[in-house]
């Protein structure tokens, strides 16, 4: 018993018309009459009486059947609507880390998706790390550098990126220490303010540092944490400040400023709660995501 000898046979049991269920389905006459058999031989039952020349009815057995079905369709109709209401009602959340920039590819390739798959509503987000767990628990997807994920267990991850991301030193273009890209006065950039974002994961803060201090020599005058990363180019522009910012970082893209590629890296993950993600195309579109791996 195949799918296509179900829908054959209730197609047939509401037309009661050979040729018209044959063109309704796209198929030929003898095919019809095939899916009908195969279904007659495997139930051992007639449900269709066919004594009449061109006027067949449904059985008692094929008026039982068909009743069952049109139930079972009803429940697996109804279902479908609840799934596809839900999914409009509550999107799918995809949470970015603050400062991160959607890489191209990703946009084309959610693009490309939503085509294909007409209910996938979702919603892009961008949070700082001290939402990440609020966002794991209510089954969101974060995208972040690798270094977070070994902070929040329990979760599954998946890695997008096919070769490390590097890290750079951003500063304003009228800070001392940067003349362009390609020179850098560390003494200068030492007596200046160190921005960074609260609540760093331990293992890239210690990256951060160690790096810092074997490019400096020792750690700047001052380091300062931001809630948000969201206003620290205006901070940069001052000229009196400067941060460490990943390759995912939108400022890296301003004409403000100036950057300097370090010795730190890392993958970027998606990361989520498989206990508490349970959105219906969550599963296919991380699995389309990884295929990109940029």
């Amino acid at each position: 018993m195949t799918i296509q000898d179900l829908f054959c046979f209730m197609h047939l049991a509401e037309t009661l018309n050979y040729t018209k269920t044959a063109e309704d389905l796209f198929i030929s006459q003898p095919a019809v009459t095939r899916h009908i058999n195969s279904l007659e031989d495997e139930l051992g039952v007639k449900l269709f009486d066919r004594s009449v020349k061109r006027n067949i009815t449904l059985t008692e057995a094929g008026v039982i059947y068909y009743d069952g079905l049109k139930k079972c369709k009803g429940i697996y109709d109804d279902t479908i609507e609840k799934i596809t209401s839900k999914t409009m009602e509550n999107p799918f959340i995809i949470n970015f880390l603050r400062g991160t920039v959607i890489p191209d590819e990703f946009v084309e390739a959610t693009s490309q998706f939503m085509a294909t798959n007409p209910s996938f509503n979702h919603f892009s987000n961008f949070i700082d790390e001290s939402d990440f767990s609020k966002a794991l628990e209510k089954g969101e997807v974060i995208i972040c550098p690798k270094d977070y994920k070994n902070k929040y267990k329990g979760c599954k991850t998946m890695q997008l990126t096919a070769n490390p991301v590097p890290y750079y030193l951003v500063a304003g273009r009228n800070h001392p220490g940067f003349r362009d890209s390609s020179y850098i006065d560390f003494q200068k950039i030492k007596d200046t303010t160190l921005f960074l974002p609260k609540n760093l994961p331990d293992a890239l803060k210690k990256n951060y540092f160690a790096q810092i201090k074997s490019l400096l020599g020792s750690m700047p005058v001052e380091i300062m944490y931001l809630d948000s990363m969201d206003s620290v180019e205006l901070f940069l522009r001052s000229g009196r400040c400067f941060t460490i910012a990943g390759g995912w970082y939108s400022a890296l893209d301003s004409k403000h400023l100036l950057s300097y590629k370090i010795d730190i890296s890392s993958h970027y993950i998606a990361m989520w709660d498989p206990s508490k993600c349970v959105y219906p195309m969550a599963s296919d579109y991380l699995k389309m995501l990884k295929q990109l791996e940029i």
